[in-house]
């Protein structure tokens, strides 16, 4: 499911490194937060031409260009070579981190996640979750008895994606000796101390080289709504500005909506319907959509729903073809139509029987 808004907190006008950006990077940085696809690891596909088409007069060279000073400041992370974007301080200030629950869906995102770059980085700031903000008392269960705390919860979904993550070099793309996310003192949208802002003193990661356009990404999964996490201690008065996610109106096709089959989906399709056509069914659901102009609030689903669909017409055509099979005495098999044909002509020599009886 979509996500419907992006979760800004006010203090990030307060933030020296964001008012260091000029308007159009600070832009790009909002619109990144309040991209529908984006799941709660922070992870985005990099999809610059369908970006571009956000804002008239926008080209994918200025995208690239705003791109790379975000990088450069430390706002996101980027991997050219796989074509994805993190954003590296959203699993913190988006308070996934805070809720159980929400942090396993956050590494069923992560482990998206093709890039040891952004895998690095992704470890990186889950050093900097501050875990002792979260409750150390058991949790109670519907059954009566007690479970793990929340933050023993966390600790454990943390450990779990760093056993998926394995060992990690600390530069795995080589593009020098400082690390995505070396631990800074201040990140994007963090909540000032209390007295009022400090200066930033987060350090420069390496300058973006160009990106090339991503296939359209598919939309991540959402169990719990994000706009229901709320501040920790002493942020309970934090202020949090809502973006909300805007689509066209009126129809419009599906690769506006960037549609594209996963190895996920590939997966699901080769373990549910072994020896299914995936490529054809898929191309036949992409060209529908194109020609009918109709929209889909998840088209994950939809596909889903199509190859469901496809696979039963299959295994129908399939049975029906195995009942319409007729064996001649002279051991010839008659399929279809000439089935039909000799099975009419059996009952009717069979009455001609029964009628010179």
């Amino acid at each position: 499911m979509a996500r419907g808004h992006g979760r800004i907190l006010t203090s990030i006008w307060e933030d020296t490194d964001f008012l260091a950006l000029n308007e159009e990077e600070q832009r790009l940085y909002l619109f990144l937060i309040s991209q529908p696809n984006l799941n709660h690891a922070g992870l985005l596909d990099l999809t610059l031409r369908r970006w571009s088409r956000k804002a008239r007069g926008l080209t994918v060279a200025e995208l690239e260009k705003r791109i790379g000073t975000l990088e450069d400041a430390r706002f996101v992370v980027v991997d050219d070579d796989t074509e994805e974007l993190l954003i590296r301080s959203f699993v913190r200030n988006d308070g996934v981190w805070r809720m159980p629950k929400v942090m396993g869906a956050m590494v069923s995102g992560a482990l998206e996640i093709s890039s040891k770059r952004l895998q690095q980085a992704l470890l990186n700031e889950m050093d900097r979750i501050p875990l002792g903000e979260l409750s150390d008392e058991p949790s109670k269960l519907r059954t009566g008895g007690e479970g793990p705390s929340i933050r023993r919860q966390v600790i454990e979904h943390i450990e779990a994606l760093r056993r998926a993550f394995g060992n990690l070099t600390p530069d795995p793309t080589r593009r020098g000796s400082v690390t995505p996310s070396g631990t800074p003192s201040g990140t994007p949208s963090d909540t000032p101390a209390e007295g009022g802002p400090k200066a930033s003193t987060r350090g420069r990661a390496p300058a973006s080289r160009a990106h090339s356009p991503a296939p359209a990404p598919t939309p991540a999964p959402d169990p719990s709504p994000v706009q229901e996490v709320g501040g920790g201690p002493g942020d309970q008065s934090e202020a949090e500005l809502t973006i909300e996610v805007s689509r066209p109106a009126g129809l419009a096709p599906i690769d506006v909506d960037g549609f594209s089959v996963t190895d996920t989906m590939r997966r699901w399709v080769a373990a549910t319907f072994p020896g299914f056509d995936i490529e054809h069914a898929t191309a036949q659901f992409v060209s529908h959509y194109r020609s009918t102009g109709a929209r889909r609030k998840s088209w994950p689903d939809a596909w889903q729903k199509w190859i469901r669909d496809d696979a039963k017409r299959a295994a129908d055509r399939q049975q029906r073809y195995a009942s319409n099979v007729v064996q001649l005495p002279s051991g010839q098999t008659l399929t279809g139509t000439d089935a039909t044909v000799a099975g009419w002509a059996a009952l009717a020599a069979s009455l001609d029987d029964e009628e010179s009886a």
